[in-house]
């Protein structure tokens, strides 16, 4: 796939690394070529791409003779089961490429994704991306504007990490997302309600914005009482506990793993005051953030 075009190219083009088992890193720039350079397609099972475009453009071809571009800022999703003929790039093509091998990567996706209390499984993700003719373009949503907006600000190391977080999170979002004919269910063995996966879904992708029952029962079209004893049924807690564990792993995940300011990190996941994220934060965790970003500093180094 992407990867293969780019270890393909001099040494000059990029710096690959090593996120975790199963997963590479790679910071490219391709400088712009006329004619288009085109990028060959294809892919090994269980496969997974996910191009973090920061500047630059890609054109998507299908079989049946379809394209679309990618322009950056914008995130391109790719699996192995692409029905793509070829890729070609303009302008200054750069950005970061996260290539993950499933069946290699499986133990470091699940001990993440316990760490972020989610629960990935690629077979699904496969099949949501099959439908979707292995491929997906995201630009202009709360998730990419957020994504890009953090970004920003880190370091190259600190985005190289970041982007390996975000990888996860997108597949895990893909395998959460469902179609009304679907049955899932809770740990709790009861079927969960589209439109409560939806409301989880969306909590675990606008942290930082100001959530309330009211606004979710709006946004979704639900009842208050629907809402609120549907969320707890299906899974087991409260949607404002909900709301509080995510946001505290989320900026734990931040601490450990980025070097953002303590202060921008609690506004990152939604907290406006410091004073309340340092509470909530130890009592979940039994030591302040601060704390916490020492031990992490002088801990073993961990997956990410």
């Amino acid at each position: 796939m992407l990867k293969e075009y780019l270890l393909s190219q001099d040494s000059g083009t990029g710096r690959w690394g090593h996120g975790m088992p199963g997963v590479e890193i790679c910071r490219f720039s391709l400088p712009e070529q006329e004619p288009l350079r085109p990028i060959p397609v294809c892919g090994a099972p269980l496969q997974f791409e996910v191009l973090f475009c920061l500047t630059g453009r890609l054109t998507v071809r299908a079989l049946q003779g379809t394209s679309y571009t990618v322009e950056a800022p914008a995130i391109f999703l790719l699996s192995d089961s692409s029905a793509l003929r070829s890729c070609q790039y303009s302008g200054n093509l750069g950005g970061v490429l996260i290539a993950v091998d499933a069946k290699a990567a499986k133990e470091s996706l699940v001990t993440v994704c316990s760490t972020l209390g989610m629960r990935l499984d690629t077979r699904i993700v496969k099949e949501k991306m099959t439908a979707r003719n292995g491929c997906m373009a995201l630009c202009g949503t709360p998730w990419t504007q957020s994504f890009f907006e953090t970004v920003r600000y880190l370091s190259e190391q600190e985005q190289e990490r970041y982007c390996v977080f975000k990888s996860v999170e997108l597949l895990y979002l893909l395998c959460t997302e469902v179609s009304e004919s679907d049955e899932p269910f809770s740990g709790s063995g009861c079927p969960v309600s589209h439109s409560l996966l939806e409301v989880k879904a969306y909590i675990q992708t606008h942290l930082s914005d100001k959530l309330t029952i009211a606004f979710l029962c709006k946004q979704f079209s639900l009842s208050p009482t629907f809402l609120k004893e549907g969320f707890r049924r299906a899974y087991g807690m409260p949607i404002h506990s909900f709301l509080v564990q995510q946001r505290l792993r989320r900026a734990q995940a931040l601490i450990r793993t980025t070097r953002m300011p303590i202060q921008q990190i609690a506004q990152a996941v939604g907290y406006e005051g410091m004073s309340q994220f340092n509470a909530a934060f130890k009592r979940e965790y039994g030591m302040t953030p601060g704390q916490y970003r020492k031990m992490s500093e002088t801990a073993t180094p961990r997956p990410f």
